[in-house]
């Protein structure tokens, strides 16, 4: 794809790749200065330039970041290692900034890249389709409707500006809620001025006329607010799939800094989990326990029995010569033990007629054979999360993506299940990441996100995800809910308490 910025809005392309879920490296080009914006299936993720003012390390010194001194110490650093390391891991390495003032910083620096491409009046911009180049670690959450709106307000063609306006006659309005942080108080005069306009129907030529004929400054602020999603085209109210991709911003790394903060030691783990296991077994209530029902059959009561004790047999290797560990899943093994004995020694149900076995009547193509294994893993993953078995609920669940890895629902399954397990849960914020790149108007998907990142105490990132499922399914009520417990005067909240009541 190659497009002259003479003629078409480099908003137009960038909001056009959003809009397919494009991934690859849109290079733009104009004179001797080359940027380039890497997307991630339909999200900005990254963005690099050939002007040295433009490179992490001198804009952090420009800003009063880091010193003189810092940087060249940095920079050493990196020679010493044969550049085999980014400069904000250096950063981080060397004690000058932490992970989250590094994160912070490349998403500010991202941003003003991106920002400055909307000021070129003439050059190239191609685009070149593959898997993102960047990897999930150097990604950075932002929003495309932020960036539209913050870039289309700097551009100086008015033809440019005409261009992705489009019919100035057709009619719009102001949107219920807009799709990134948008605080009318904040506005200049105009900006006011035409979103007030907006409140009725009206169209674009009206909004950007003032007495005299039509200005430019009032064109390009409909143009943002438009491209923006701020106001919405009446005539043609597009569909949710035909917008760019909705992503709230958390002004740093897409990843969170939940890998960097230590993880509890495994036989903390083991304690925690032996803890939850002792009070549960002490019973010996099967549903308590084991989570089987006291009407299911036998068969279903020794298999969940034999699951335990695979699992405490597992433990007990892991506990090593810890004696009180030893002590606390030798009792649950001992009462596993027992309940099991009982179990088989139980009286066995009259055997019924035996059907034709399925299997003779399975075709032994390979697409029934690929469809009957994922429905066995899925039958076997939610056994293994009924019983709280989230370690080999994990394995089952990664299994299924292997076989199916463009399937989010599968990805959001094994998510769930790795933040059950203490040894994965960090590691799930993954696996969210990549259903999302799936389905990013999946609210039920941002909702899950959401209630992982409150259970791991990331508030901000629990609220972003929140409002996004709330911005895209307006009646998720779970996730209103949330929103409404993690911030109750969020603005979008209020608007939407006022559009349903």
């Amino acid at each position: 794809m190659l497009t002259d910025l003479a003629v078409t809005p480099i908003s137009e392309t960038l909001r056009k790749l959003s809009v397919e879920r494009r991934s690859g490296d849109l290079q733009v080009q104009s004179g001797r200065v080359v940027k380039t914006v890497f997307f991630d299936h339909g999200r900005i993720v990254f963005a690099a330039s050939n002007l040295k003012k433009d490179r992490l390390g001198e804009a952090l010194v420009a800003l009063g970041r880091i010193t003189d001194e810092q940087f060249t110490r940095v920079s050493a650093l990196l020679k010493e290692e044969g550049r085999k390391r980014r400069f904000g891991d250096a950063l981080v390495q060397s004690g000058v900034l932490d992970k989250n003032e590094v994160g912070r910083s490349v998403a500010r620096q991202v941003d003003r890249i991106v920002l400055s491409v909307f000021e070129f009046g003439e050059g190239a911009a191609a685009f070149e389709e593959r898997a993102s180049a960047i990897p999930l670690e150097y990604m950075v959450s932002l929003s495309i409707h932020r960036v539209l709106y913050d870039g289309i307000r700097v551009m100086k063609s008015q033809d440019l500006v005409l261009t992705g306006l489009g019919d100035l006659d057709r009619r719009v309005t102001l949107a219920t809620v807009t799709p990134f942080a948008f605080d009318m108080k904040d506005l200049p005069a105009e900006e006011r001025d035409i979103l007030e306009q907006a409140r009725r129907k009206v169209t674009l030529r009206r909004l950007g006329w003032q007495p005299g004929g039509l200005s430019f400054p009032r064109l390009r602020a409909c143009y943002a607010l438009l491209a923006a999603g701020v106001l919405l085209d009446e005539d043609a109210q597009p569909e949710a799939a035909a917008q760019p991709v909705l992503m709230m911003e958390t002004g740093t790394f897409l990843l969170s800094t939940l890998r960097h903060q230590p993880d509890p030691s495994s036989r903390d783990a083991i304690r925690k989990e032996l803890s939850d296991e002792l009070e549960r077994s002490a019973h010996l209530d099967r549903e308590g326990w084991l989570k089987v029902s006291r009407s299911a059959p036998r068969e279903e009561l020794v298999k969940a029995l034999e699951d335990k004790m695979e699992r405490y047999h597992s433990l007990l290797d892991a506990a090593g010569d810890d004696e009180p560990l030893r002590n606390d899943l030798e009792v649950i093994l001992g009462r596993a033990s027992a309940m099991l004995r009982l179990a088989r020694q139980a009286p066995a149900p009259p055997p019924a007629a035996a059907p034709a076995p399925a299997a003779d009547a399975r075709p032994a193509d390979g697409s029934m054979a690929g469809t009957a294994q994922v429905d066995h893993l899925l039958l076997e993953g939610e056994v293994r999360m009924t019983v709280s078995d989230y370690a080999n609920a994990v394995k089952v669940y990664e299994k299924l993506v292997d076989i199916a890895p463009n399937v989010a629902q599968y990805r959001v399954r094994l998510a769930i299940a790795m933040a059950g397990y203490p040894r994965t849960a960090k590691q799930a914020e993954r696996e969210f990441l990549d259903a999302l790149r799936l389905e990013p108007n999946n609210a039920d998907i941002h909702y899950q996100f959401g209630l992982y990142y409150k259970v791991m105490k990331q508030r901000a990132r629990a609220l972003a995800e929140m409002q996004t499922a709330v911005k895209l399914s307006p009646r998720h009520r779970m996730a209103r809910a949330e929103l409404e417990t993690l911030s109750p005067k969020d603005s979008a909240l209020v608007n939407f308490k006022k559009l349903f009541k």
